[in-house]
Formats: C-alpha cells, structure tokens, sequence
C-alpha cells in the first residue's frame, strides 16, 4: 500500500501556455509575429501563430465549476482562458491545485508548442522567428514557471529538432539553467526528420546521457496518434494512445541507441505500463531468432548485442496513471522502470482524485514499491 508520507511524482504534467507567454517576452523583432490569444467568431478564444489558428481544447484542460468538460464548439470541444482553473496556466495556482490533488512534484511538458516543441520548426514560415518562440518557451517555463517552486515544478524543455547543431546548443544552455528533461519525439521521421536508426541524433544523446538528463518522447510528440481509418471515431485514436509508445519502445530498444548510449534513460511519457510483459517477451524472440541476424547480403540491416529485456531494465521508464492491469503484472514489468502520472490539467488524468485513487490501486502492492512507482523512481531519474 501506499505509505501516507510519500510523496507523490508526477512523470507527466502539462503547461497550458499562458497568454502573455510570447507576447512579454519574445526579441522586440519577433512581437508582432509571435504567438497570441485573439477573440474569434462564436467569442471563442485561440491561439494565432502564423495566420494558423489553433482553438484551446477543453480536454487539454480542467473547466471551471459548472462548466462542460467536453467544452464548447468548434470542434475539438473549446475553452476560453476565463473557463477553465487559473492552475492550468498559472505556477502559484498550480502548486495549489496539485495540494488539493495530493501531489507534491510534477514534470512539465508543453501544449500548445506541441509535445516536440513542433510547433516552431519545421513546417514554420520564419524559421527565425520560430527559433525565438522556442527558446522563449523554454526560458519562461525554466525561469519562471518552475522558479515558483523549484523543488516541486521541473521542466521538459523543447528543441529546435530540425537542425542538430542549434539543438545541441539549446540543450547545452537550458541544461545550465535547471532542464531536467528533453521532450523529444517518438518518432521523428513523421516530422521529416532522420530516424533514430541512423546517427543523426547521437550529438544530442551524448550531451544528454552526459548530463543525466533523460529523454521523454509523449504520445502524439511525432504529431501523429495512430487510428485505424479516417472516418474512425475519436474513442478508437483514444483507446489506441498506447500504441504509439509500443513502437517507440520497441524502436529504442531494438534500433542500437540504446547500446551507443549506455547512461541514457528515456522515458515513454502517457503511454501506458500494461502492453510492457507483451513486447518484452516479443522483442527477446525477435532478438534470438538467429534468422534475423545481421547480413547484409541478404538485407539484414542490424541487431544489436544486448537483450531487450536488459536494454528495457537498464535505460527504460514507463508511465501509468491508473492501470490496475499493469500493478497485477509487477514482475513482468519490471517495479524499478514503472513510474505515475497525474496527466494534469489533461482528461486522461484524475484530478482531484490523483492521489486517493492510486492509494486504491496500490492496496495490495508492498509498501516499498508503491513508493518507488510513486516517488523515488522519478526523482532518480531527473535527478531531484
């Protein structure tokens, strides 16, 4: 069971960018142009970057007393900043409402920037001025929004993926400012960028597992949840979430990274614990099967040399909010490599009922690793 002094960590929590991020704070040459909040028809609010509007889904958020959770139309169901708890986009009000919630600490990552940081490389029209958006971002959450409670509030900072040198360099700087994870994606190729099977991202690994700063890839980082057609309704994408974490694991473990970087951990942020016994089992069986051995005559790229199953104990965190399957199955996944998610202000996660939930879930697990999942895992890895 859950011990009543532990102190809860969360792996995944959510930013929901304040409006006057960018605006107050990007180079006066970037002002006009950077992202802000502007009223639209239907006096709905959105987010406008690039004569591109993005609306505020309220499921990315939590809704003021009395208001719908679903939110309001357009589609994906909105919010304004009015409807929903300051605690989304405020420090102060988010230490509170993660008291209210029983949680102590909370790893941030983006929303609106996109869990990548995407939002400003890439597909940007002024790759300048997307470059200035990022490191603004980055600043803001390491110097302001984790400064309000710097033992409680930590940040996954975002990188200018689309070029390694300038990712490197933000990297080596945000490091210096307190970063204690990188948010990068799941799978990048779907961003247009190289693959993890190459040696593109290695420059960024090796100041990473330099410095112990893990990496995170979330569901969705890749811009990309998988479904099963385009006229599938929202509750299958939803229901898949998982998947998209399944072949992220599946690509780390296998793929060689893992065994160039042997101090590197990662972490598969809001993806789920319970597929891990499956895929461990599977990917073993893929790793012995003397068939697939590498041999290039016969297009047989790589294999690595260290079991997945070592790789996964070794290197590899997942995240559960409240998978009773995935406690019943403690053993096949391993207790060391499981850690909790509030998923706050997000729908997939429970708040106010964070805490009182896992202490149910946990009832029948030893005391020591409740704690672990809990707690202590988490601040191992980032290192608080």
């Amino acid at each position: 069971m859950l011990p009543t002094n532990t102190k809860a960590m969360s792996a995944d929590d959510h930013m929901i960018e304040p409006p006057h991020l960018w605006v107050d704070r990007v180079p006066a040459a970037y002002k006009d142009n950077c992202p802000r909040i502007v009223e639209t028809d239907g006096a709905r609010q959105a987010w406008l970057f690039e004569d591109e509007l993005v609306y505020i889904a309220m499921g990315s958020c939590r809704p003021l007393p009395g208001l719908p959770v679903e939110g309001f139309p357009p589609a994906p169901g909105t919010a304004r900043f009015d409807e929903i708890r300051p605690g989304c986009y405020d420090p102060v009000a988010r230490i509170d409402d993660m008291d209210i919630d029983g949680v102590w600490g909370a790893l941030c990552f983006p929303n609106y920037s996109r869990f990548a940081g995407h939002r400003f490389y890439g597909k940007v029209k002024d790759a300048k001025l997307g470059y200035a958006c990022l490191r603004t971002y980055n600043d803001y959450l390491l110097d302001e929004w984790c400064a309000v409670a710097p033992d409680r509030l930590f940040g996954a900072v975002i990188l200018p993926l689309d070029d390694i040198d300038l990712a490197v360099s933000e990297l080596r700087r945000v490091i210096d400012k307190g970063a204690k994870a990188v948010a990068f994606s799941e799978n990048p190729t779907v961003l247009g960028l190289p693959s993890i099977h190459t040696e593109h991202w290695d420059p960024i690994l090796a100041v990473a597992n330099e410095a112990g700063v893990p990496i995170c890839m979330h569901i969705g980082s890749s811009s990309r949840l998988l479904t099963t057609s385009a006229d599938a309704p929202n509750t299958i994408l939803t229901a898949l979430n998982g998947v998209n974490s399944m072949c992220a694991a599946v690509d780390w473990l296998l793929g060689g990274v893992l065994e160039r970087h042997p101090g590197l951990n990662v972490i598969l942020s809001e993806g789920g614990a319970g597929w891990i016994p499956y895929i461990l089992e599977r990917c073993d069986k893929v790793f012995y099967d003397r068939r697939l051995d590498t041999n290039l005559e016969i297009g047989q790229k790589f294999k690595g040399k260290v079991p997945p199953t070592q790789l996964f104990r070794e290197h590899m965190y997942v995240c559960l909010v409240d998978e009773h399957f995935a406690l019943r199955s403690l053993g096949d996944i391993p207790v060391d490599n499981l850690v909790w998610e509030a998923d706050f202000p997000h729908g997939d996660g429970l708040w106010p009922d964070n805490r009182k939930t896992m202490e149910k879930c946990l009832a029948d697990v030893p005391d020591a690793d409740a704690v672990k999942i809990m707690e202590t895992t988490l601040r191992r890895v980032l290192h608080v």
